[in-house]
């Protein structure tokens, strides 16, 4: 995830910048490197919001975060889809059994290459060793067992069909093959998986950005309604001191001017045209900052997807990791057996070829020794193909084990990122809900409007302030609009 740079100047002119800004200096390790005094005029440009900050910040329970329920199904899916990807369910028992169980065959057989004299087996080992080893071993079985029967050092015997037995398995098991097809499909899926979780950082870089500006939108709006507002209510405060002036002047007993009386019935009208100017400044305010209000609950989505991207992506990789690190380690531990087979069988074949050279030709004295050097020799091969076969897999799961880290690391800024970003939506879909509008208490037209005397101002503006909502709801609503907060998105107080 790249790093945020900071930009002072945007943070002291925008609040949901500002608020993203302290909540990463506070919470977010200072990943953004803002220092103590950029902070500080920070805090003191946005004083009046740093209670509500604090109130977000500490709320434990953040009502966008999905669900654990929707994150433990996501994570379930990946690790299903790794396993339907590959056609392995990620047990290796097995694969650790028979490699640990070559690896000990074939020490067992390096050591009996290398027996000292002396040492003495019985024909019906012997026997059923070759038994094991196949065709070949059987017709020389039996003078085998004469051989050994008079205590001759020929561990050859023993270690020939064992090298020629497990050559054979391995040709026809091939150990670690499905481990190793399963990393192998794995890399292709690694790479995707990254991809998945850039782009899952990229969109929500994306939607922080769109979403402040939503934000800042909302507080212009509030912003800019709070001052047409004030402005109107000077306009009102101005007239009614002129109204209530010549009212008085009419109740002293003064004859008003027509001038006086027009100029009295205009301002009755003016003051209720500012009470319906404020009125509609507060339903357009409230309908413009609901519907953005509405428009940033949406990326609501794009978070759920993100989230629950990167644990289908956990699944995924934790599937990997079941396995193959353990494919390669027992791959290079079927390849040391093989290893050793081929070693032992270069020396069997060697001392059971000196052996068939050392007696008659003429009565074949020795010539069935001959067989044991085939074995051995054909073991040897098999496990030569084999050793080179399983180092060369190690190497190659050890590719997939790199991507799978890779993406484990990705994935792993991607959470992180997710709990910040969710942090800062929450703040600022809270930036939204507190916006207030400073409406006036006493902002209706007068409730007398004839002079002393009978003589009457106009028809028009007690109309007028009958068909105002605000204005004729005064009376009943002005103590109450003194508690009133906004609904979320309204901007009204």
């Amino acid at each position: 995830m790249a790093i945020d740079s900071f930009n002072l100047a945007q943070a002291l002119n925008s609040q949901s910048y500002a608020f993203k800004c302290w909540n990463n200096y506070y919470y977010g390790n200072n990943t953004m490197g803002i220092s103590s005094k950029d902070m500080g005029a920070i805090t003191q440009t946005w004083n009046s919001e740093l209670a509500n900050w604090k109130a977000v910040a500490l709320n434990d329970e953040n009502a966008y975060d999905i669900p654990d329920d929707d994150f433990s199904k996501s994570y379930d899916d990946g690790k299903a889809a790794g396993q339907e990807a590959t056609g392995y369910d990620g047990s290796k028992g097995g694969m650790i059994i028979r490699g640990s169980g070559d690896l000990l065959i074939s020490g067992g057989t390096a050591a009996l290459s290398v027996v000292p004299t002396g040492i003495q087996v019985g024909t019906k080992s012997v026997a059923n060793a070759a038994a094991k080893a196949g065709g070949l071993a059987g017709d020389a079985a039996a003078s085998a067992g004469k051989t050994l029967a008079k205590g001759s050092n020929a561990s050859w015997i023993i270690g020939a069909p064992l090298n020629l037995l497990q050559g054979t398995l391995y040709m026809l098991q091939k150990p670690n093959k499905t481990q190793k097809e399963a990393c192998d499909t794995l890399q292709d899926t690694m790479a995707e998986s990254q991809a998945a979780t850039i782009a899952a950082q990229e969109e929500m870089t994306s939607m922080g950005e769109e979403i402040m500006a939503l934000s800042d939108e909302a507080a212009s709006y509030n912003e800019d309604a709070n001052e047409q507002i004030k402005e109107e209510k000077t306009e009102y405060d101005m007239y009614m001191a002129s109204f209530m002036a010549l009212k008085q002047k009419a109740e002293s007993g003064e004859t008003l001017t027509e001038e006086e009386k027009t100029l009295y019935k205009e301002l009755g009208a003016l003051l209720t045209e500012s009470g319906e100017n404020i009125g509609e400044t507060q339903d357009d305010v409230s309908d413009t900052v609901t519907g953005i209000y509405d428009d940033m609950g949406s990326y609501q989505d794009g978070y759920d997807y993100a989230a629950e991207t990167a644990a289908e992506i956990q699944g995924i990789t934790d599937f990997a990791e079941s396995f193959d690190s353990a494919t390669q380690t027992m791959c290079y531990v079927e390849g040391a057996a093989q290893t050793l087979n081929a070693a032992s069988a270069a020396a069997n074949a060697w001392k059971a070829g000196a052996f068939a050279m050392s007696g008659s030709w003429a009565f074949g004295a020795t010539a069935w020794a001959w067989a044991f050097v085939a074995m051995a020799a054909a073991g040897g091969a098999m496990s030569g193909v084999g050793a080179a076969e399983q180092f060369k897999w190690a190497g190659e799961v050890g590719t997939e084990i790199e991507a799978r880290k890779a993406t484990q690391e990705l994935n792993t800024t991607t959470t992180e990122m997710y709990d910040t970003e969710i942090d800062n939506y929450n703040g600022w879909m809270s930036g939204v809900e507190e916006l207030e509008l400073d409406i006036p208490d006493e902002i209706g037209a007068p409730e007398d409007t004839e002079l002393p005397g009978g003589t009457a101002t106009g028809e028009e503006a007690a109309s007028a302030a009958t068909g105002f909502g605000l204005a004729a709801a005064t009376e009943e609503t002005d103590d109450k609009k003194k508690e009133e907060k906004a609904e979320p998105g309204t901007g009204v107080s």
